[in-house]
């Protein structure tokens, strides 16, 4: 049996982060926040919290307008906020989570919640994520598996990773957008900050798939396992990248790249429903990262919708595959972005059912878990930092039609 680590993460009276609940340390809290009960009114992290509050108001009104008669969706809403806040309050770029295994900077990760901060209000903080990121992509366009907060070194030998390098520039593309939804002009200043991770992730995702012709290199994906071909996760997340970079440079060389790996992606893929693997593997929620960042129209939406029963847990959520371990753990960051897919794809009932299940399945504390065990406990660590974006985004797309 998984136990569940921590209830959530906060701020204890000595302004602190640390685990609790769980094995993690007993604090009484402020209700609807993650900070102690006790911690001074003058501490600079309730002013710190305050004002990320203050900077998500308009899209919390905007979300209770649009979903008026879901006040269960609210409440999620704002126990994801606290969950994004809370991971990267006085960081560079939010951590996994806080559990000591976890408290890492993924590539991946950050590029949903750089997506999902920019969303609700905290546009300058996104791009400051993002302008981490930057600093740490090496020259030929790659990230490592995660990186350690303060030191910005590999914390062990894990094999890099590509999926970071298109997952970025999606993020640096909808970021912008965001910025220019108000300002065209805050717009291209995103861009020129951003000017060097753009420049060099369209030459790494044009080269390293011969601008959209060949398959990108065999690497680790979420699944954080060694690789002998290429995942769809990865082709998912080339093809992410290469779309948005026709949206960042408006070369018709990026946009023939993309075309023709879109086509590629379809030609392989494709013929076998989408599976893990080109010849098999199975289904893989990798298989809504297309529709999750934009890229509508490749899956069919039957297939899309599938997922939610071929990948089925009995807790009520899905697993990453359906070559994952049979040990009935439903998985949010796979059910999440799920919904992200659904919700983006247009499917809103769906994607409203899978958040209604996302909210039902917190902690008592209200973070989102990484993991839901068969009988419907969340397990593991809670909470989780891209679960959390997974979810605002998700229901940003349910408030924006």
């Amino acid at each position: 049996m998984i136990p569940l680590w921590s209830e959530t993460v906060a701020y204890d009276a000595g302004g602190t982060r640390t685990l609790v609940g769980g094995r993690g340390d007993e604090l009484d809290l402020q209700p609807r926040t993650r900070l102690a009960a006790d911690l001074p009114e003058a501490s600079a992290v309730r002013q710190r919290a305050a004002e990320f509050d203050e900077g998500t108001a308009t899209w919390r009104d905007r979300l209770a307008e649009s979903l008026p008669q879901e006040p269960l969706l609210h409440d999620l809403a704002a126990s994801a906020l606290e969950d994004l806040w809370v991971l990267g309050d006085a960081l560079p770029a939010p951590v996994a989570g806080w559990s000591p295994s976890w408290r890492y900077l993924w590539p991946r990760d950050a590029a949903f919640c750089a997506v999902a901060l920019a969303r609700v209000g905290h546009l300058d903080h996104a791009v400051e994520v993002l302008a981490h990121l930057q600093s740490l992509q090496d020259s030929e366009g790659w990230f490592e598996a995660r990186y350690e907060p303060g030191t910005d070194r590999a914390p062990d030998r894990r094999q890099r990773q590509f999926d970071g390098t298109g997952l970025l520039l999606w993020a640096t593309a909808d970021v912008a957008a965001t910025a220019g939804l108000a300002d065209e002009g805050r717009q291209e200043r995103v861009r020129e900050r951003l000017a060097p991770l753009i420049t060099v992730s369209v030459d790494a995702l044009r080269s390293e798939t011969q601008d959209g012709a060949g398959m990108p290199p065999v690497s680790p994906d979420y699944w954080e396992v060694r690789e002998r071909s290429v995942t769809l996760w990865t082709m998912a997340s080339t093809l992410a990248g290469l779309r948005a970079g026709v949206l960042l440079t408006a070369e018709q060389e990026v946009r023939r790249a993309a075309d023709t790996f879109a086509l590629l992606l379809e030609g392989t893929f494709g013929r076998t429903g989408f599976q893990r693997y080109r010849a098999g593997g199975g289904a893989d929620s990798a298989r809504v990262l297309m529709d999750a960042t934009g890229c509508h129209g490749l899956v069919p939406p039957a297939q899309l919708a599938a997922l939610r029963r071929e990948l089925a847990r009995p807790g009520g959520g899905i697993a990453p595959g359906a070559s994952w371990r049979e040990d009935g753990v439903s998985w949010t960051p796979s059910t999440s972005l799920l919904a992200l897919a659904l919700a983006r794809a247009g499917q809103h009932g769906a994607a409203i059912e899978i958040l209604r299940w996302l909210a039902e399945h917190r902690t008592e504390a209200g973070s989102l878990p990484e993991k839901v065990l068969f009988d419907g406990r969340p397990a593991e660590v809670a909470p989780l930092a891209w679960t959390a974006a997974n979810t605002v985004l998700a229901l940003d797309a349910l408030a924006n039609g």
